[in-house]
């Protein structure tokens, strides 16, 4: 396990704040999974390019070592534990079902335009997501009320925000799609989109806002890219990735 990185540091002091600050009432805290905490690779901090995926939800990923969100309060190694658990998931590697979704496919389309090994734990491309916890390994977009879902969403919020601060990437793609628009302007507020190359602007939008590097995107889930024909704008945001 790789320790010794000062941006894993700050991570871990990111997370034990968002650990301490965050409370839910009782039937939400019952219901919620542990949160997906991030690990740096010795990769990303070396790379001159670095590039962060940005998946909708976290449901059910295939690690849950901590099992929901009141275990993850409970345990004083909690944090540490879901970091180790981030790492021994290797990106679907060890999970065969998720390991062949387009999601993931695209994510190892990424590593190799950056010249990583499309599988293993030391890459310049990580991974997380909008939300970082669901309901009962459900949607919190679905399964959540109005008010649930804002609570889940300003908890995640502020976790991210300071993702990117810390981790530096160069790139950023959301998978998060047209209907996650609004709590993705949410997340960043004055969040403004312009034209990508020839696609329409509901299929990916280039992103700008102070806290995403230049190259940012927001695209469509890689299974609807599949289903709708439009793998194109992987490989086309893939070529900005050298540029």
């Amino acid at each position: 396990m790789y320790r010794g990185s000062d941006m894993q540091k700050q991570l871990i002091e990111c997370y034990e704040a968002f650990k301490a600050s965050n409370d839910f009432d009782d039937s939400l805290s019952g219901e919620l999974t542990a949160p997906l905490l991030l690990s740096v690779t010795e990769r990303w901090q070396a790379s001159k390019r670095r590039v962060l995926v940005i998946g909708q939800e976290t449901m059910g990923w295939g690690f849950d070592p901590v099992h929901d969100w009141c275990g993850f309060k409970g345990h004083d190694d909690s944090i540490q534990t879901l970091v180790n658990g981030y790492r021994s998931f290797e990106f679907a590697r060890n999970n065969p079902k998720n390991h062949r979704s387009p999601f993931w496919r695209a994510y190892r389309h990424f590593r190799e335009v950056l010249g990583d090994e499309q599988d293993g734990i030391d890459t310049s491309v990580l991974w997380t997501n909008l939300f970082r916890m669901s309901i009962s390994g459900c949607s919190v977009i679905k399964e959540g009320t109005p008010e649930e879902v804002e609570q889940l969403r300003n908890a995640s919020r502020d976790v991210l925000h300071a993702e990117l601060r810390i981790l530096q990437p160069t790139a950023v793609v959301f998978f998060t799609g047209p209907n996650y628009d609004g709590n993705l302007d949410a997340v960043f507020p004055g969040l403004e989109r312009s034209s990508f190359d020839e696609f329409d602007r509901r299929a990916v939008a280039q992103l700008t806002h102070p806290s995403l590097p230049t190259k940012a995107w927001r695209t469509y889930h890689p299974a609807y890219l599949q289903r709708s024909g439009q793998w194109q704008i992987i490989n086309t945001i893939s070529d900005q990735l050298l540029r």
